[in-house]
């Protein structure tokens, strides 16, 4: 399980990525753009929630 979370993982950084430089372009509409804005903050919010969870999950196998 922790495999696929780790490629769900790598796919979530690399799509944020894509919007991190698509939000360089100059010719985007402010619709355009804030539109990129919002998906990669919501992004980032689950690539931290979810290397928060990895996080936790190592602590607790540590104790066990």
């Amino acid at each position: 399980m922790t495999g696929i979370n780790l490629i769900k993982l790598k796919s979530l950084k690399q799509t944020k990525n894509f919007y991190l430089w698509e939000l360089k372009r100059e010719d985007l509409t402010s619709k355009q753009k804030d539109s990129y804005l919002l998906a990669k903050e919501t992004i980032s919010k689950i690539i931290n929630e979810r290397e928060k969870a990895e996080e936790e999950k190592k602590i607790y196998s540590l104790r066990l």
